[in-house]
């Protein structure tokens, strides 16, 4: 029998799943030092303690049409997942986000008679509502960070536990810095290279129209500094990398896009609107198959509109000026932030990555 080389094989396709897995490798090495653990994640997840495989900018392809384009470089890149896995044969398979592609490495992992659990579960109860009996067959324990999602997943055959939400534990902590006396926007383009793609000419055209505001940019080192040249050369704009939480909590509002960034932002108390855009094909695909009535996790965990979302069209610059006018309203303000008050209690206060390091070892 070969050999266990590896105790922990991590997986993830984007920088915030690098971001959980390094929060759960340190917690993981702080039970037991001395447990090998491996990754394809990202400088995060090695810098905490992982050995890096593969760098998940090789691999991660966002978009229905731009994943239909890249699907025979992505099919050489899940069978070098694979071929890792049976050459280091973890004692436990971790699979977090992305599901496109960790779905599939579930399926040949637990064919294969592995330890499969799988942090932050495909959103099935969404969309492809196929995908819950793909986990329910091939995986042995599901990790929820919305407390939502277990009934949907219980009452299709998955084991799942709640672990509580990782943003508690990132943000709880943050000191609010001190606001200036000048109107100050937070503008967060994504993380991925499509959404930048798609966001950063909205808001170049916001910064220039509001003149009178400060705009801090909240850029991300794995996206090239090049990508960000059109909008950190204007005058009212400052560009900042990997520093979120500050750039937010200093500014009066933020514009987000959607994803995890608007739950964050929730967070740190910060009224914002929630903004998408992708390609033309993409959405009218998502369209057809996206069965919720919110695209924010602000709106999901209430099943309300907490904070206003524009999508696709809507994302433009005249909807957005409208908005920012909306949110200097000291009541909407105040009706934003009771609702924030609801989330965090709805959230809990969990260490999800102490929880799921815990369960981990237990696995072994």
């Amino acid at each position: 029998m070969v050999k266990n080389r590896s105790d922990i094989f991590i997986i993830c396709g984007e920088k915030s799943g690098d971001t959980h897995g390094s929060f759960l490798v340190k917690e993981l090495l702080k039970i037991n030092p001395s447990l090998k653990i491996h990754c394809w994640g990202g400088d995060m997840m090695e810098k905490a303690g992982a050995k890096l495989i593969q760098n998940y900018n090789s691999y991660n392809v966002m978009g229905f049409l731009e994943v239909f384009l890249k699907l025979n470089y992505l099919s050489k890149k899940l069978n070098e997942c694979k071929k890792h896995i049976l050459e280091l044969n973890p004692r436990v398979i971790l699979l977090i986000d992305f599901p496109g592609f960790n779905l599939r490495i579930a399926k040949f992992s637990k064919i294969n008679n592995f330890n499969v659990h799988y942090y932050i579960p495909p959103k099935a109860w969404a969309w492809n509502k196929k995908r819950v009996k793909i986990l329910s067959k091939f995986t042995d324990m599901i990790y929820s960070i919305l407390p939502f999602e277990l009934e949907f997943f219980r009452s299709n055959g998955c084991e799942i536990k709640y672990v509580g939400n990782p943003i508690f534990n990132q943000v709880t902590n943050l000191k609010t810095n001190k606001k200036s006396s000048q109107k100050i926007i937070s503008l967060l383009p994504g993380s991925r290279k499509a959404e930048i793609k798609y966001s950063l000419p909205i808001f170049i055209k916001l910064c220039k129209e509001l003149s009178s505001y400060k705009f801090l940019v909240c850029a991300v080192n794995n996206i090239p500094k090049r990508d960000y040249s059109s909008i950190q050369n204007i005058k009212n704009v400052k560009l900042i990398f990997d520093d979120t939480y500050n750039s937010v909590s200093s500014s009066d509002l933020a514009i987000v896009m959607s994803g995890t960034a608007s739950l964050e932002v929730a967070y740190l108390n910060i009224p914002h609107a929630v903004v998408y855009k992708t390609s033309k094909l993409s959405y009218l695909i998502a369209k057809l198959l996206v069965r919720v009535k919110y695209f924010s996790l602000t709106n999901l965990i209430l099943n309300k509109k907490v904070v206003n979302e524009f999508i696709q069209d809507d994302f433009n610059i005249d909807k957005l000026i409208l908005e920012i006018e909306r949110l200097s309203d000291s009541e909407v303000i105040s009706e934003i932030q009771d609702d924030y008050l609801k989330i965090k209690k709805v959230i809990g206060v969990k260490n999800s990555s102490k929880e799921v390091a815990e369960s981990l070892i237990k696995s072994l």
